[in-house]
């Protein structure tokens, strides 16, 4: 038997410019750290979340477990895999990798622990920490993606995502300043809201557009869907990012309307153009993996539903919030499904690839338990969907419910990947 690859792993003259499997491992496994934690929290903040408190600081720290500790250090690792792959250019420097990564995630760790007790040094050093790894690693990424000859989709997207993961760090910044000496006031509600658009959009956005440009295609085999709609994703994301960024504190109609119209038309953009991958697939029984993708991405389109209200300024604090789960949790069911494609072919690629052809070794499919990544895939979307309907209606005690359930996925796939890094030849 031989494994086929399924994932965005260096092949042909790609292999020579891979990095060392520790570097995107590394970022995998805190990671899936982070998520875990996230899910607990989730658990203790759920009655918060339903009351609609979305800006107290247990709230708040919990959020940063996904966005900054799930998701943007699980995209920090994809990218560094998947760069020699869609660009022929590996991250400009690995050692600088590796230093980002020490200083990012103990430093976002500590963060958050100062935010959740309220130790303002502890919080001060952690947000120095892990800005400096973030700076690092966008200065990292803008070497690479300057010295690749491709401008394409993919190219726009993560060059416009660096730029606005620095202004996000800014916006961060000034929030942080604000816990210690209040000087935004009543504004400080608007400038979270304004923070984690930007984040959201113009960074996490940006690079999943990018990212699944050339990902989607490959694991569903997709052809001929053409890419109209992810250029215009990535124009109208970066628009609208760019707009929120540097005219907030303009009128309602070029501070609010504007990025929103912009914004929303950027992520129909992205669903439809993920759509057509899909419709257009030459695989038709999907794995777990991309069933969830599939699952993350309509998640994530429902929160066009709750955008509206928020925008025009009509909604309750519960809807608000759920706008927000919906989101956050989209994205994060979308990048929990790839870990199903990407961590078991770099498992066979490292520890079976030099075997194969001198010894029968087993498929990337068979490296895991696919009924078992199911049941993970259904905890986790129900979870979400339950969460965030129950939010959305004020049920403190159905959102908790479901916040166990979220965990239970979250704790399946986990254990799951575990297993996985701990697969031998």
């Amino acid at each position: 038997m031989g494994g086929m690859p399924g994932a965005p792993v260096p092949l042909g003259t790609a292999a020579s410019k891979a990095p060392p499997f520790a570097l995107p491992g590394e970022h995998f496994a805190a990671a899936l750290v982070f998520l875990a934690l996230g899910a607990a929290g989730l658990i203790a903040v759920a009655p918060e979340l339903a009351s609609g408190f979305y800006s107290s600081q247990r709230v708040i720290g919990v959020a940063h477990l996904f966005t900054l500790g799930w998701i943007t250090t699980s995209i920090m690792g994809a990218l560094y895999q998947f760069l020699p792959v869609a660009l022929g250019e590996p991250i400009r420097s690995v050692r600088i990798a590796h230093a980002t990564f020490w200083l990012y995630v103990p430093g976002l760790a500590a963060f958050i622990a100062g935010l959740l007790t309220g130790a303002s040094a502890v919080m001060l050093i952690g947000a120095v920490l892990f800005g400096t790894g973030v700076l690092l690693f966008a200065g990292n990424l803008g070497a690479t993606l300057r010295r690749s000859t491709k401008r394409d989709v993919t190219w726009w997207a993560l060059t416009a995502a660096a730029v606005f993961l620095v202004i996000t760090l800014a916006l961060g910044v000034a929030l942080a300043g604000n816990l210690r000496w209040g000087y935004l006031g009543a504004a400080r509600f608007g400038a979270v809201g304004v923070h984690l658009h930007v984040a959201i959009a113009g960074w996490v956005l940006l690079v999943m557009v990018g990212v699944a440009h050339r990902l989607l295609p490959m694991f569903l085999l997709s052809h001929g869907a053409g890419e109209g709609f992810a250029k215009a994703a990535v124009a109208l994301l970066a628009a609208g990012a760019g707009v929120l960024a540097f005219l907030h504190h303009a009128p309602p109609l070029v501070s609010r309307w504007i990025p929103g119209v912009l914004l929303a038309g950027g992520l129909l953009c992205f669903l439809e153009q993920a759509r057509r991958f899909y419709r257009r697939r030459h695989r038709p029984a999907l794995d777990p993996g991309m069933r969830l993708a599939a699952a993350g991405l309509g998640l994530l389109g429902t929160a066009i539903a709750f955008a509206g209200p928020v925008v025009v300024g009509v909604a309750s604090a519960p809807v608000s919030t759920a706008y927000i789960l919906a989101v956050v949790l989209g994205i994060s069911l979308f990048i929990a499904a790839h870990y199903y494609k990407i961590v078991p072919f770099l498992v066979w690629y490292h520890r079976f690839g030099p075997l194969a052809g001198k010894r029968p070794v087993p498929k990337v499919s068979e490296l895991y338990a696919s009924r078992t990544a199911t049941i993970a895939g259904a905890l986790l979307l129900l979870g979400a969907i339950g969460l965030t309907a129950a939010v959305a209606l004020g049920a403190a005690g159905f959102a908790r419910a479901a916040a166990f359930v979220l965990a239970a996925g979250v704790a399946a796939e986990v254990l799951q990947m575990l297993q996985l890094a701990r697969t031998r030849a």
